[in-house]
């Protein structure tokens, strides 16, 4: 399937349409949490999404709370928090207007003690008497003092201004890490995933270096939430993502694309590179034993499936996507435990 541009307002307002037919017949709540959900689905920019609504749609009429709950936990990317960003936002703005008043103010008191040094030069260039020097010298001399006073408040509330200011950038840069990072595995989220891919098929497509998709689904992932809980798969998810975050350098990206689905951008590596990777990433992911297990069936080890592809001259991002996918669901069909190419 050809995804259409996401930025014709056509395909918008047809997405948004079905979205809501969509909502309304599996009985869901038009919230703005849960018409992102459906509209991702309905534009086929997530196919695992889509596939599981689908099987949720086919089991029961309408959608469960408890469905749409776990469905938000898997796909719904991290959310800015404005509240946080507008109480930033105005507290920068309250420092700079102190340090404009604070400056102001010193200002007009440094024109003043400008003033003051002019008149008495002219006054002693008209009069040099012993008394006009005497006063020159006790005026100049408590002004003098005055101003270096004020210099040193002045030095003081800016130094103090420069520490909030820099407080209040860590705090910014803080908010946009959680903005666009998983908080279970720490790797990027799907949305920051997505802008470096754009950025990297952008300079490819200039540049004309290779550029390779990895999509990683952990196997049989259901089973170890039902066999050991959902903290064990969370263990999973936060241990697959640190092998990740140690497979991947330079300019390459690994991220949480969704639920138990991960994504690899390698850059400047061809297929046969980036199928190399895959397989060191499944092996090293085998050879973790977390579990003991209870059953012949239980889950002890933790095997993945990998779908990859090459980005392809003139190639839309959705094509490279859906043609990686293709190749996971190959992995899967295969007997899982394994890495496909797409051709």
């Amino acid at each position: 399937m050809n995804i259409p541009p996401a930025d014709d307002p056509s395909n918008i307002r047809k997405w948004a349409a079905r979205a809501w037919l969509e909502m309304e017949n599996a009985g869901v709540l038009p919230t703005p949490q849960n018409f992102d959900l459906w509209f991702t689905h309905v534009s086929g920019a997530n196919p695992e999404l889509s596939r599981q609504i689908a099987g949720l749609s086919d089991k029961q009429p309408a959608m469960p709370a408890a469905a749409l709950q776990e469905l938000q936990t898997k796909f719904a990317g991290a959310k800015i928090d404005m509240d946080d960003v507008v109480e930033r936002a105005d507290a920068i703005q309250q420092v700079a207007q102190s340090v404009v008043s604070q400056v102001a103010g010193n200002s007009e008191h440094l024109r003043q003690y400008g003033n003051t040094l002019s008149h008495w030069k002219t006054r002693l260039n008209e009069d040099r008497t012993v008394e006009n020097l005497l006063q020159a010298v006790t005026t100049l001399s408590a002004e003098t003092a005055k101003a270096s006073e004020r210099n040193r408040t002045l030095e003081q509330q800016l130094s103090a201004a420069t520490a909030r200011i820099a407080r209040l950038k860590d705090s910014m840069e803080e908010l946009k890490r959680e903005a666009t990072t998983d908080a279970l595995t720490g790797l990027v989220n799907r949305k920051a995933f997505a802008a470096k891919m754009r950025r990297a098929l952008t300079e490819a497509k200039t540049e004309g270096f290779a550029v390779c998709f990895l999509m990683i689904d952990v196997d049989h992932f259901k089973r170890v939430n039902d066999t050991y809980g959902h903290p064990a798969g969370d263990l999973v998810l936060r241990l697959i993502g640190r092998v990740l975050a140690d497979s991947v350098k330079g300019r390459d990206t690994a991220a949480r694309y969704g639920g138990e689905e991960f994504a690899v951008l390698l850059v400047r590596a061809d297929l046969k590179a980036a199928t190399t990777v895959a397989n060191q990433i499944r092996v090293t992911l085998e050879s973790k034993q977390l579990f003991k297990k209870r059953s012949a069936d239980d889950p002890a080890g933790i095997t993945i499936s990998v779908g990859v592809a090459q980005f392809r001259p003139h190639e839309a991002a959705a094509s490279l996507l859906e043609r990686a996918d293709a190749a996971l669901y190959q992995a899967k069909s295969l007997g899982r435990n394994q890495v496909c190419a797409a051709q």
